[in-house]
């Protein structure tokens, strides 16, 4: 059993201003440390790196022979999580990688192999193929994890073996613009380059995250262990994670265009429904407000991405969504997000004045102009047919015209390449 912490808090005497007066930390790490040391590695890793000629004139080129095969190496961290030599690190840390050497805290040294790894959440997972029984990490779970708990940096910053660095979790549910699925846990634990890939303990020794990432100086990330866990039987099975997708690109609801549409307890609107999609198929349309996946509200387009790519491809979800200020469910039955694919990122666009009659010039009901000043810039492009505004169908030009000069926020469905798509203008 890992040795617990106690935490000695001081209240102030009453003649002190009220709250804590003094946090009394242990007098040492060092036994904990050493036990979470042992499944913490130190990886090296050879890659094949392009050669970009020295620029030179074009005469002496045929002078010079082009060189062989470059190669570069680098170093991470990382940790076993099974007696047999199965590890976890980041995705960036091996990808590319040619060979990969594991070093263990005691020296010992074994090639591994990358079974799996998935780019998107930045995890690979690594096999060392060998008949000794390795030590492992115990992982826990991040569910739990509150800002103020203690947690553990242990890696080989800077190429420096087995450093550890103590800090508190500072939130939760960060993201950072690395990928669809951020969600990640910051933490005040020192994490510098060499450290990607090592584990983030909590105070009693289990695993709750994955460092990963560095933004300025003091400020480190980590992916949440429980995003993880799920992953772990795809990876050493088929080398990749299949996620389930809906087909949609999504708009974040301000205040006024949550007000308008009904969203009193916010959502997710839907800008748009791609042809042949499990969205459409199940009737999405764009206009939609997701307030719910399977029963869990969902605030933001962020969580709407998470809930969806937790799913597999061929479950169902259940939809709960706003249309036309009425409330309704949805089921739809998940397809494979394509590789290819990527959902839009919302639009933030900032606030603007009401548009004059010239920021928007019809003809019909077909955009013919947008004043790149204007409070439409942006939003609507010239070739959109206009076919409702503000929840109300416009049949002609004055409708349209009249709908389009009242003061924003505007909520404008229109036709673009043949596709149905909700643009969101944002008020004052």
């Amino acid at each position: 059993m890992l040795s617990i912490l106690c935490l000695t808090l001081s209240l102030a005497e009453a003649a002190a201003p009220s709250g804590l007066d003094t946090l009394q930390r242990p007098a040492s790490l060092a036994p904990l440390v050493a036990q979470l040391s042992p499944p913490v590695v130190s990886l090296s890793v050879q890659k094949r790196v392009a050669f970009e000629a020295p620029s030179m004139p074009e005469w002496a080129r045929p002078y010079f022979e082009a060189p062989g095969p470059q190669r570069a190496s680098g170093q991470g961290s990382g940790f076993l999580i099974s007696a047999d030599g199965y590890l976890l690190t980041n995705h960036h840390v091996v990808d590319g990688a040619e060979a990969v050497l594991v070093t263990l805290t005691d020296g010992r040294e074994f090639p591994a192999r990358v079974v799996g790894k998935d780019e998107r959440t930045d995890v690979a997972l690594l096999k060392i193929d060998t008949a000794v029984s390795l030590p492992y990490a115990t992982l826990g779970e991040s569910a739990g994890v509150q800002p103020g708990d203690w947690s553990l940096a242990v890696g080989n910053p800077f190429g420096l073996e087995h450093s550890v660095t103590l800090g508190i979790v500072s939130a939760k549910g960060r993201s950072i613009g690395a990928g669809p699925y951020d969600d990640f846990i910051q933490t005040q634990a020192s994490i510098n380059p060499g450290n990607s890939g090592g584990p983030l303990f909590d105070i009693e020794g289990r695993v709750i995250g994955i460092n990963t990432a560095i933004v300025g100086q003091g400020i480190g990330f980590a992916i949440p262990i429980d995003q993880v866990k799920p992953m772990l039987d795809e990876l050493k099975t088929r080398g990749s994670v299949s996620r389930g997708w809906l087909g949609v690109q999504l708009a974040e609801l301000d205040a006024g265009n949550a007000s308008a549409m009904g969203a009193t307890d916010g959502g997710v609107a839907v800008a748009q429904v791609t042809v042949g999609t499990p969205a459409e198929k199940a009737g999405l349309k764009a206009g939609d407000v997701v307030l719910s996946v399977d029963g869990v509200a969902v605030r933001e387009a962020p969580g709407l991405v998470r809930a969806v790519g937790a799913r597999k491809p061929g479950e169902t979800l259940k939809l709960d969504i706003l249309r036309e200020g009425k409330r309704r469910s949805i089921s739809v039955l998940l397809a494979a997000r394509p590789e290819e694919d990527a959902l839009a990122r919302p639009s933030s666009p900032g606030g603007a004045d009401p548009a004059p009659p010239a920021d928007v010039r019809l003809d019909g009901l077909t955009v013919r102009d947008v004043n790149g000043e204007g409070a439409f810039a942006g939003h609507l492009k010239e070739g959109d047919r206009l076919v409702s505004v503000d929840g109300a169908a416009v049949k002609d030009e004055v409708a349209a015209t009249r709908a389009l000069l009242r003061p924003g926020p505007h909520r404008i469905l229109v036709l673009r390449q043949g596709q149905e798509l909700l643009v969101l203008v944002p008020g004052k």
